[in-house]
C-alpha cells in the first residue's frame, strides 16, 4: 500500500547547529562540547524530553551543573546565548519536505523539550507539517515503541503507510520493526533518492 505519511526527526535531519552556537566559546570561555555535554547527558535531557520537566528547567539545571564546573567563567551569560539559539534549517530538507507535502502527508517525530513549538515558529515552519509528535507531549522518546505507536494514531494511518527517517540508526530500527518504512539519514541527497524510490516524490 502506499504511504500516506512521512515522517522526518528534526535534529540533525531538517535543522543543524553547526554555525549557530559560534562565538560561544570565544565570548565565554565555555567550549560547546562542555554545554553539549552536561546538557545532553542522559540524566539531564531525558526528564526534560519526557515532558517530566520543563526546557526552561532543564536549562536551569544545566547551567547550575556548569556554574560549579566553570566557577571563574560566566555561565549565566553563555546559558542566555545557548538559549537565544534556534539551530539553522537544512534549505535542502526543507524543500525535500515541502515537495513531500504535495503528494502525502508530512510529520515531525522528535526528541523535543516544551520548548519547541517556539523554535518551529522562530524558524517560520509552525505550518509546516500536518502532524506535530513531540515526545515531552507523548511522554515516550524514540527509540520507545509508544511514540511511534502514537505518531500512526495522529496521522490516523497504519505502519505500512509511514516513511520515516531519522539520523540515528536505532530510531530508524525501531520504527521498521513496528511496519515503518524507514530510511537512515545521512545526506539530502540519498533521502530525495529513498522517497522517489518508495513514489513520494
Amino acid at each position: 500500500m502506499a504511504i500516506k505519511c512521512a515522517f522526518f526527526d528534526f535534529d540533525g535531519v531538517l535543522r543543524n547547529w553547526d554555525y549557530d552556537m559560534d562565538g560561544l566559546e570565544e565570548n565565554y570561555g565555555i567550549s560547546l562540547e562542555a554545554f553539549r555535554e552536561v546538557a545532553f547527558a542522559p540524566e539531564n535531557v531525558e526528564p526534560a524530553i519526557r515532558g517530566e520537566i520543563s526546557d526552561q528547567e532543564w536549562r536551569v539545571n544545566v547551567g547550575r551543573i556548569l556554574s560549579a564546573r566553570f566557577p571563574d567563567r560566566d555561565v549565566k551569560a553563555a546559558s542566555d546565548f545557548w538559549t537565544s539559539r534556534t539551530g539553522e534549517l537544512v534549505p535542502e530538507v526543507l524543500e525535500i519536505i515541502r515537495a513531500c507535502k504535495n503528494n502525502v502527508s508530512v510529520g515531525l517525530m522528535t526528541n523535543a523539550t516544551s520548548r519547541l513549538n517556539r523554535d518551529l515558529d522562530s524558524l517560520g515552519i509552525a505550518d509546516l507539517f500536518d502532524v506535530v509528535v513531540n515526545a515531552s507531549e507523548v511522554e515516550s522518546i524514540k527509540p520507545e515503541p509508544a511514540i511511534y505507536q502514537r505518531a500512526l494514531e495522529l496521522a490516523n494511518i497504519e505502519a505500512h503507510e509511514a516513511f520515516f527517517t531519522d539520523d540515528k540508526a536505532a530510531n530508524v530500527v525501531a520504527a521498521e520493526k513496528l511496519g515503518y518504512v524507514g530510511h537512515a539519514f545521512q545526506s539530502p541527497e540519498l533521502l530525495k533518492a529513498a522517497l522517489v524510490k518508495i513514489g513520494v516524490l
